[in-house]
Order: C-alpha cells, then sequence, then structure tokens
C-alpha cells in the first residue's frame, strides 16, 4: 500500500512505521483516470471495444472483455458495462453460438471461434456483477430481460455437451489460452473450474426467485465443481497445500498448431494458480490460498529492475527442468493487488 519513494525511505523493522499513507497521491490518480478513460475511448458507440489499443491483437477477445465490463461494474459506469454486455449478447445472436466465442470482430464474422470454457463464465460472472449491482432501470430491466435466455444457454451448455467428468467434479477446457510454453492446453484446470464455479453460484442465486429449478441445477454444479478443486486440484509443496494449476492431457503450440500429448499434473506456478483470488471465489480456502501466494512467491519470484521482486507470469515447480516465463502479466499482478 506504500509508494516506491516511502518503500525507498523504509527501515529494517516495517512494524515500527507509522505512516498516513493517502492511495489518491495526484499520480495514482491520474494513472486510474487515464487507465479508465482509455476504456472508455475504445469502445464504440455499438459497444464494440477492442481488447488492443496498439493493435497487437486484432478483435475483441471476449475474457478481456468481460475483465472490462467489470472493472466498468466496479466504477460505477453502468451504461457503459450495459454498452460493451449488449454488443457481446447482440454478436453472439447475430452469428449464433451455444458458448461464448474466443474472438469477435467490429460487426463482421468472428475471428477466432476456438471454445475456451473460461470464456463463457468470464462473460457470465461480468452479466452477474452488473445484473445484481445495475440500478433498477426501465433500459436495464430491458437489457437483461433480453437476453436471459441465451444466459441460460451458456450456463447449461457444457454440462449436455460431455464436458463435465462427474467423476473428478471438474469441467474440461479443450483449449486454455496460457502463458505457458505458447501453447493451448487441453484438460482439467484451476482457472476454468473457479469461474465455472463461481459464476454458477453466482446465477443460482439470481434466479432461484423465478427460475428455482435451473438455480437448484447451478448451485449442486457449483458446489460440486468447487468439491472436485478440493479433491483433484490441490497439491503438497513442502508439506503444505496449493492450489494447483492443471491436469493437462494434451497441448497444441500456438505457433504452428503442433499438437502433443502432455499428461502432466502442473502444481504450478503461473496467474493461473491465482484464479481463487480473480473471482473472489465463494468456496476459495483462505489457508490453501495462503500456501499457494506463499509458495508462488518462494519458486515464481523474479527481481526486476535489480530491486523489485515481483511474480513471474510463469514458472514450473516442478524439477529437474523448470520452465520460466520471465514477465510479469497484468492479471497476475492485479490478482496479487486485490488479495493483498
Amino acid at each position: 500500500q506504500y509508494s516506491v519513494e516511502l518503500i525507498d525511505t523504509f527501515p529494517a523493522k516495517l512494524e515500527e512505521i507509522n505512516v498516513q499513507f493517502l492511495f489518491q497521491t495526484s499520480k495514482n490518480k491520474a494513472l486510474f483516470d487515464n487507465t479508465r478513460q482509455s476504456m472508455f475511448e475504445r469502445t464504440a458507440e455499438s459497444g464494440y471495444a477492442s481488447t488492443s489499443v496498439t493493435g497487437a491483437y486484432s478483435g475483441m477477445y471476449v475474457r478481456d472483455t468481460s475483465i472490462q465490463i467489470l472493472a466498468h461494474v466496479a466504477c460505477g459506469d453502468y451504461d457503459q458495462a450495459r454498452k460493451i454486455l449488449n454488443y457481446t449478447f447482440a454478436y453472439h445472436e447475430t452469428y449464433p453460438s451455444n458458448y461464448a466465442i474466443h474472438v469477435m470482430d467490429n460487426d463482421a464474422a468472428p475471428i477466432s471461434t476456438l471454445m475456451q470454457v473460461d470464456t463463457t463464465f468470464f462473460l457470465l460472472h461480468a452479466w452477474y456483477q452488473f445484473a445484481a449491482n445495475a440500478p433498477d432501470t426501465a433500459e436495464n430491466r430491458e437489457f437483461i430481460e433480453r437476453y436471459i435466455d441465451k444466459v441460460k444457454i451458456f450456463a447449461e451448455f457444457y454440462f449436455l455437451t460431455g464436458y463435465f467428468n462427474e467423476e473428478l467434479g471438474l469441467l474440461r477446457n479443450p483449449s486454455l489460452e496460457h502463458s505457458r510454453e505458447g501453447s493451448y492446453f487441453n484438460g482439467y484446470d484451476l482457472l476454468t473450474n473457479v469461474y465455472a464455479s463461481q459464476a454458477l453460484h453466482e446465477l443460482s442465486l439470481y434466479f432461484q426467485d423465478f427460475d428455482p429449478e435451473s438455480a437448484a441445477a447451478w448451485a449442486t454444479y457449483a458446489d460440486t465443481i468447487a468439491s472436485g478443486i478440493h479433491k483433484n486440484l490441490v497439491a503438497e509443496v513442502d508439506g503444505k497445500t496449493i492450489y494447483a494449476e492443471m491436469q493437462a492431457i494434451d497441448k497444441i503450440y500456438s505457433v504452428t498448431g503442433e499438437k502433443t500429448a502432455d499428461d502432466t499434473f502442473y502444481v504450478g506456478f503461473s496467474w493461473v494458480n491465482l484464479a481463487p483470488m480473480g473471482a473472489h471465489w465463494y468456496a476459495m480456502d483462505d489457508e490453501i490460498m495462503n500456501n499457494t501466494y506463499e509458495k508462488y512467491q518462494e519458486y515464481g519470484s523474479a527481481v526486476y529492475y535489480k530491486k523489485y521482486p515481483m511474480l513471474e507470469a510463469c514458472v514450473t515447480y516442478q524439477k529437474p527442468e523448470a520452465y520460466h516465463e520471465r514477465a510479469v502479466i497484468g492479471k497476475g499482478l492485479a490478482w496479487e493487488l486485490m488479495y493483498c
């Protein structure tokens, strides 16, 4: 919570410091305001919001779009959030799909329809946050009602089409978009299942008054997945239980499209291990999450600018051939800050 300038002046014993720190310094406020303004400026009147302001990525990635919606809801920008949500759901009516696609284009056919299961639940999580928090206006009610059936289709799709493993209590994601090894992973990962559990839990709360049958089914799935995570996506590191990254089945190298078998249980560490933080997951075990963060710091920290230890985007805990992605990734840093 302290600025870099204050950190540089700290004596050895931090507990002795008594500093009245104001987060809203002029520099921090400018950073926040400029970033928020950028999100408005990149959004067309139609609700199309390009993921990249530089053009490095073409199109509107639904997972990233969902995070932008969450940010607008958190800031009280409900009209902006509704505009982007409306474009996203309308797009899935124009180009029909029973799951949230990978990359939308600006009033044109999708750039990628690759199925990434986590994307659907990121979107449903964002939809719920809007529906539960937006002012009760006629315009908001009309929007929510317009796509309520699509929300149900998205929520039910993977349980009707063989992606849910009842034995494991987990959803399989055929193409998790990861930082690890430049690959899409097919398997059972923490990110997908945490966000699925959270979104289904939220939908069960929202639907319980007018569709109790669906609400009860989603609540059961949410709790079943939570139990599956705590049975099958945890690991022991130095005698402590942590949230593990994933059980892979195979992977596709994103550049060449080469597919290889990869029956590996990845302990971590990467931003995927931090998913319970990002989702504010209702079923998160505090001790396991604390252990996860502690061990990620121990095995996945790198010193930047010869001074500041920060979590790497990705590091393989399993030895002897450890994989490192020397980078700090935005969502990982944000989720760490949220947790702190």
